[in-house]
């Protein structure tokens, strides 16, 4: 069994782990202080893998980068819990690689055993420890729900052939039910001429959460601020945030619109991300000059846009500010955002850009459609 959170893979340990494993057990500030000895060789971490860590409901944590170990989550058994636990009740340890300490990946993980535990194994209460001076763990604890319950003194420490003292947490599954977040609602925001129906066709990419269809009316980004924010108020009313896919024109309208707003994650799909470039070519392209569109205020192109001097006026006075965690999905064949104008909008706003060098700006046929469907899969 493996769990995929939004930065984690949690999957069982193998022996292929040994030499990561005992790049970070090595460390003194990781094992001493969590009751276990630090790691000697690569034979002594394969062996730990063998005995300790290859049992049921103990998991590798790793980034879902490179699926490689950085540290450890389990769930320990009534009859092997550090405390007094009950039948119906669950222990969990931990621990992490020092390179990866302050990123908030092992409460992600321990969200995400909470709920199994809760959910799927049937406990009524999850339990954690933590030896005196442990600060770190302690934190840990507090972010991941855990209320204090006890301290427990002259607590033997065998594998450290010490006495210790060791506080206790708890969290009910009442408690958990309570305040455990509500998932992202999903919300599909088309492209021009798109509609939200489009939204159906995402409901099978994520499973678990409700898909929203945006029939926006605005056809300016002065316009949609409004719409789209009382939109995403409306939604924040039942879901702690909000996971965004936008094509083309609706992603542009997005990050003007609802940059402040609790986004969980954007995917963008051929979004227009440099307007002032898209209509300087335009104005290239029907040889119409800064001039000219001034004068005249809009003026109609052969190919069937509008060029217009407020748009243009408005978008050179308000850059995009976005900071959302954002991948975008982009067509080597885009005929309107260019290779080099996508690849300085994700550097510049720490996007993963993925590339379809067949794709297109509309994204349509079978086989760019199963890439896309696949793309969004491994990124959910």
């Amino acid at each position: 069994m493996e769990f995929i959170t939004e930065r984690l893979i949690l999957r069982p340990w193998q022996e292929s782990d040994a030499e990561r494993l005992f790049e970070y057990a090595k460390d003194p500030e990781v094992g001493p202080i969590a009751g276990w000895p630090v790691h000697t060789s690569v034979e002594n971490s394969l062996d730990i893998i063998r005995n300790v860590l290859s049992v049921d409901e103990t998991y590798a944590v790793c980034l879902k980068d490179d699926n490689r170990a950085i540290g450890s989550v389990g769930l320990i058994p009534p009859m092997q819990s550090h405390t007094k636990a009950a039948a119906d009740e669950i222990e969990i340890g931990y621990w992490l690689g020092v390179p990866f300490w302050g990123n908030g990946y092992i409460p992600e993980a321990v969200k995400r055993l909470q709920q199994h535990a809760f959910e799927d194994l049937g406990c009524n209460a999850m339990w954690c420890g933590y030896y005196d001076g442990n600060e770190k763990s302690k934190r840990c604890q507090e972010k991941c729900g855990f209320i204090y319950h006890h301290t427990e003194e002259n607590k033997p420490c065998e594998l450290m052939g010490d006495v210790r003292k060791e506080h206790f947490t708890r969290l009910t599954k009442e408690d958990w039910v309570i305040n455990k977040p509500k998932k992202p609602v999903v919300l599909f925001v088309h492209g021009r001429g798109g509609s939200a129906t489009e939204a159906d066709h995402y409901r099978k990419l994520f499973p678990g959460h409700e898909v929203v269809g945006f029939d926006y009316q605005a056809e300016t980004p002065w316009d949609c601020i409004n719409e789209f924010q009382t939109e995403a108020d409306s939604l924040l009313l039942e879901s702690e945030s909000i996971i965004l896919v936008a094509h083309s024109i609706g992603a542009f309208f997005v990050m003007h619109a609802l940059s402040e707003k609790q986004i969980h994650r954007a995917y963008f799909i051929s979004p227009i991300v440099d307007m002032e470039k898209l209509i300087s070519d335009m104005m290239l392209w029907a040889n119409v000059t800064d001039q000219d569109l001034q004068e005249k205020k809009i003026i109609e192109t052969s190919f069937g846009e509008m060029l217009s001097w407020d748009y243009l006026s408005w978008v050179r006075a308000h850059p995009i500010k976005w900071n959302a965690a954002t991948e975008i999905l982009y067509g080597g064949q885009d005929n309107l955002t260019s290779r080099d104008t996508i690849d300085a909008f994700a550097k510049n706003h720490g996007a993963n850009l993925t590339i379809m060098e067949d794709g297109e700006h509309w994204f349509h046929t079978e086989e760019q459609m199963t890439f896309l469907d696949e793309w969004l899969r491994n990124r959910n």
